[in-house]
């Protein structure tokens, strides 16, 4: 029993502590050694406090960011075959924390970002990936499949990641750097402490080694009064045991000044220091005086910082429209506006594989709320400096292209050559130019993008197609700019811009919209003119490419105004027809199917039903209208399409407000094709020979045949082969039931129209039932009156008379006239079934009797045969 604990009239207390002072002797070297580590786990312990009770999102969390330090342990030494699995568990921990109903982290978000960099890095590096072992090269292979997987679930997501990646890892820096900073302190106070400690203690064992010897004897002497002292002491303290000697936070030591006063006086620095650096932020801001040397050093501070790794852009352009704010030199302002527009086209981000500016009709306030604003769109405001800069080189005509730092616009191609690496146009890497009529073509494309890339039916699309009329207006306006600097080439290049925007709208549409708002940048009245003056131009100063675009925009105007004639001598003339398909640029291969598409309905509304079919044969035939027309991807080819392909077809999409009824162009197309080739096919029924002309029409014949139990019509190809039928039979008043029922023909223009392309069709129809009712059954009558004809197939005379002469000049029909009777009498000449079957027969054995004299002859001989193919050969 210890001395500390015994009481004051127990006898045995001294030999107790005689014998227990004995074996404690030698376990005091021990415990001494380490007095300090004994300490430390006594302020952890402290310094925990109580117990947390966390919930399963915090847990889950904490899952996951300690996943995730492992897999960045393993990135940081390329260590794929570690990589895979902490991958693979970091996206199990994260489906079980989306199924919470908890959001994907920014962190995790970073960390995808992060890691597939990392890969496509590597596997650039050939050196690097030879070097690997064989398991890890095929980790990294396997890692890099799976990380496109996983990060096209996520697009939304990184994208946004991406443009504010900037600002915040500028700000993850200013943390960690103060963090750092308050390591630092803590560590140097507490070592600091430590050493206070250490001091203290070495002293007071010097003092307690010189009075051992006095403490030993009056112990001895005076055991009772130790052990009373520490019961009162105990008594005092209230506790018993090993924590009495435990320290508490009411202890009025030197040694416990490390409590949380400290590290509120920590907190308080690190505030401190956090406002000195935000006051050091604004206050340049608010004391900058835009005075032209200040603006000039700006300047060049911005342009040695632009392009540079972990540039903030948007604090670029920030920078730039204060700077353009300012009352300086001409010159100078137009510098300033130039490097504005060009920092805001830089400020671009990735969507489906195509970069283009951010698609956002919202305006940011100072609190980071988000409000609808027209103006707020980046592509807005680049318009509106655009403008600001033309304003200024019009109101200064003595600036130059050098002296505003833009660069020479005479010397540049409005359409680059694409380099024989690359395969389409639009694989070529953009090279944007300094100059005003580069920043026009620039948003032309970035606009052209945008309504290709947002949702037809959303309301940012309509928004989107209010700036077309904004841009007209401004190439307008650029335009004349550089025709009073004589600037042809230019001219020709914006001229084609504004053309591209026009050709495609119909006088009576544009007319209707004039009457409710003006058209900016457009002409309601005597529009073709307008049109033909912007051609023309292009005609004059352009090269050949953009004589090439612009010559199918003026045909396809023609053609949509129902001008057919005028159309089809211009593409003639033009000979595109043929070299079209010779040309490399896919996106002028696209402008002309839209144009032959249209041709087609231009001679479709005007009653030329063979010319029609003509122009729509060739791109009906494959049953790849809308990938000819690029309205649109046939997922029965996708198999057959890589990943590039598929992509590039993606990108040259037409935008939706410029589509063709791709419904109406198949249903004139076969409607005209049953016209023609019904009453061929009736005239040479017997013949094994026949060919149908059209193959989508044959592409629907054969489809119905293997159908035997078909339902009623449902579908316009099921409707237009119904009325094919009863075209076959003569029938034309089912046919004509079927076809003018057919709802598509709304799309064809206005009432007027519409009505007129329906009295059209019903006497074509009416015409085609009674050549076909001909050359069906003329073989069964003698004679057949004119007036019963007429009767039958509700046509007027003289019709009826030029139609069956024309059947017997070209002696499709073996009859004649007999005026007096008003008959047509049938010559009986047309062969009967027996005759064709007969006649087939002859030749089936024809064909063999000779190949089997020609296998006789050139075993045995006796035919002559073989002598006949030596004199030919000699």
């Amino acid at each position: 029993m210890s001395r500390f604990f015994a009481k004051p009239g127990d006898s045995s207390s001294e030999d107790e502590t005689e014998t227990e002072s004995s074996s404690s002797g030698s376990e005091s070297e021990s415990e001494d050694e380490k007095p300090q580590k004994k300490q430390q786990v006594k302020v952890v312990e402290e310094k925990k406090g109580p117990r947390k009770v966390m919930s399963a999102k915090d847990k889950r969390f904490d899952e996951v960011k300690s996943s995730i330090k492992l897999l960045k342990n393993a990135m940081s030494i390329n260590d794929w075959n570690e990589i895979v699995p902490q991958f693979q568990k970091v996206n199990q921990q994260i489906t079980k924390l989306s199924s919470l109903g908890d959001e994907v982290p920014t962190f995790y978000i970073s960390v995808i970002v992060s890691l597939e960099k990392l890969i496509e890095m590597t596997h650039q590096d050939k050196d690097k990936v030879k070097k690997m072992s064989k398991t890890n090269a095929k980790s990294l292979n396997a890692m890099r499949q799976n990380i496109k997987k996983n990060n096209a679930n996520y697009e939304d997501a990184i994208a946004a990641f991406k443009e504010k990646g900037a600002v915040e890892s500028e700000e993850e820096k200013e943390e960690s750097e103060e963090e750092e900073e308050s390591e630092s302190e803590e560590e140097s106070e507490s070592e600091s402490e430590d050493e206070k400690k250490e001091a203290k203690k070495k002293a007071k064992g010097s003092d307690s080694e010189d009075d051992s010897d006095d403490d030993d004897d009056d112990d001895s002497d005076w055991g009772g009064s130790t052990s009373s002292s520490s019961s009162e002491e105990e008594g005092a303290s209230g506790a018993t045991g090993i924590s009495k000697w435990m320290k508490t936070a009411k202890a009025d030591d030197s040694d416990d000044d490390d409590g949380f006063e400290k590290v509120k006086k920590k907190e308080v620095k690190v505030q401190r220091v956090k406002e000195e650096k935000v006051v050091q932020d604004v206050k340049p801001k608010e004391q900058m005086v835009l005075s032209e040397e200040n603006v000039a050093k700006k300047m060049e501070e911005i342009m040695a910082m632009r392009g540079k790794k972990g540039t903030n852009k948007r604090d670029q352009i920030t920078q730039l429209e204060l700077l353009a704010t300012a009352k300086i030199v001409p010159s100078m302002t137009a510098q300033v506006l130039v490097a504005l527009i060009s920092a805001q086209f830089d400020s671009s981000m990735t969507r489906g594989g195509v970069p283009h500016m951010p698609i956002e009709f919202e305006a940011t306030d100072a609190n980071g709320n988000k409000t609808p604003s027209r103006e707020g769109c980046l592509w807005t405001k680049c318009m509106h400096n655009i403008r600001s800069l033309l304003t200024v080189l019009r109101e200064n005509p003595e600036l130059t292209e050098e002296s505003t730092g833009q660069s020479n616009s005479a010397s540049q191609q409005t359409v680059q050559q694409a380099p024989p690496e690359f395969e389409d146009e639009e694989d070529v890497p953009i090279q944007v130019s300094s100059n005003l009529v580069s920043f026009v073509e620039r948003l032309d494309d970035e606009l052209y993008l945008s309504l290709r890339l947002l949702d037809n039916h959303s309301p940012d699309f309509l928004k989107r197609l209010l700036d077309i009329a904004l841009l007209i207006e401004l190439a307008e306006e650029v335009e004349e700019y550089y025709t009073k600097l004589n600037n042809s080439a230019v001219q020709a290049r914006l001229s084609m811009r504004r053309l591209e925007h026009l050709y495609y709208k119909h006088d009576s549409v544009v007319a209707k919209a004039a009457a409710v708002t003006p058209q900016k940048g457009d002409r309601a009245d005597n529009r073709q003119a307008f049109i033909n003056d912007l051609a023309m131009t292009v005609y004059r100063f352009g090269d050949d490419q953009i004589k090439t675009r612009a010559m199918l925009c003026h045909i396809y105007y023609h053609s949509l105004h129902d001008r057919f004639f005028e159309a089809r001598d211009m593409l003639l003339m033009s000979h595109l027809q043929d070299s079209v398909h010779s040309i490399s640029n896919v996106p002028i291969q696209i402008l002309f199917n839209r144009v032959m598409a249209q041709l087609g309905l231009s001679a479709f509304r005007n009653g030329l039903i063979q010319e029609a079919h003509q122009c729509f044969d060739e791109l009906c035939q494959n049953n790849r209208l809308k990938e000819l027309l690029a309205q649109g991807l046939n997922m029965r080819y996708q198999a057959d399409r890589s990943q590039e392909q598929e992509r590039a077809e993606k990108r040259r999409q037409t935008p939706y407000h410029m589509h063709l009824n791709y419904d109406l162009i198949e249903s004139c197309h076969l409607v005209g094709a049953v016209l023609i080739e019904i009453p061929r096919m009736v005239a040479n029924q017997y013949d094994t020979k026949r060919r149908v002309g059209s193959k989508a029409l044959k592409r629907v014949f054969d489809t119905s045949d293997r159908n035997p139990l078909a339902g009623p019509p449902e579908t316009t190809r099921d409707v237009i082969f119904a009325g094919a039928k009863a075209l076959e039979k003569g029938n034309w008043q089912q046919c004509e039931e079927h076809i003018l029922g057919l709802s598509v023909w709304q799309h064809l223009g206005s009432e007027q129209v519409v009505d007129n392309v329906k009295k059209m069709l019903r006497q074509r129809i009416q015409e085609e039932s009674l050549r076909t009712f001909l050359f069906a059954y003329s073989a069964y009558y003698e004679a057949l009156s004119q007036d019963q004809l007429c009767e039958m197939f509700q046509l007027d005379r003289t019709a009826v008379n030029s139609l069956v002469s024309k059947l017997i000049i070209s002696d499709e029909l073996f009859a004649s006239w007999d005026q007096p009777t008003r008959s047509i009498v049938m010559h009986k000449k047309e062969k009967s079934k027996l005759h064709h079957l007969s006649l087939q027969f002859s030749d089936v054995i024809s064909k063999f009797v000779e190949s089997n004299e020609k296998s006789w002859d050139a075993k045995y001989g006796g035919y002559g045969f073989r002598d006949q193919n030596k004199g030919q050969g000699g």
